[in-house]
């Protein structure tokens, strides 16, 4: 009986040596699920190549968008809609990164002295990069399942957006 008991022992000892244990490559948590940021809050104003209006074409409809920079930290982005309405977006920042849009609907990746990356972050919202071209000229391009779509948008002298 004592030899059925320290058998017994002896093999649960074997059970619980062999249980497999996570690595740490295997394991997760949120800050490895978020995005890394890579730009400090002063890196908005390498955007003021943005400020004043620009008109492009998207599906055959001519977009017309206005940025203004109103401190350090703020930019707002007045556009017309689909009805001919004044609209207006802005860069927020909030826990140590920008967003843009109503609700935070994108994360600011990415700010560089010619481009800025946008990630969504609702289901319904696609990627999209904004890459200057020159001082007349930037594209706008949204990354989609179906490939990139770029527009391209012009500075312009209207005086409304």
């Amino acid at each position: 009986m004592l030899r059925s008991f320290f058998f017994l022992i002896f093999s649960l000892s074997l059970v619980c040596c062999q249980t497999v244990q996570p690595q740490n490559d295997e394991t997760t948590s949120t800050e490895e699920a978020a995005p890394a940021i890579r730009y400090a809050p002063s890196s908005l104003q390498k955007m003021h190549w943005l400020a004043g209006i620009w008109k492009g074409e998207e599906a055959g409809q001519v977009t017309r968008q206005f940025f203004q920079f109103h401190n350090d930290r703020t930019l707002e982005v007045m556009y017309t809609d689909e009805d001919g309405d004044l609209s207006s977006l802005a860069f927020t920042w909030f826990d140590g990164s920008y967003y843009y849009g109503t609700g935070r609907r994108w994360l600011v990746t990415w700010i560089g002295e010619k481009d800025v990356r946008f990630d969504p972050m609702h289901p319904d919202a696609e990627p999209m990069t904004w890459t200057r071209l020159n001082d007349q000229q930037w594209h706008l391009i949204r990354h989609t399942p179906s490939g990139d779509k770029a527009t391209l948008m012009e500075r312009t002298d209207e005086m409304q957006p």
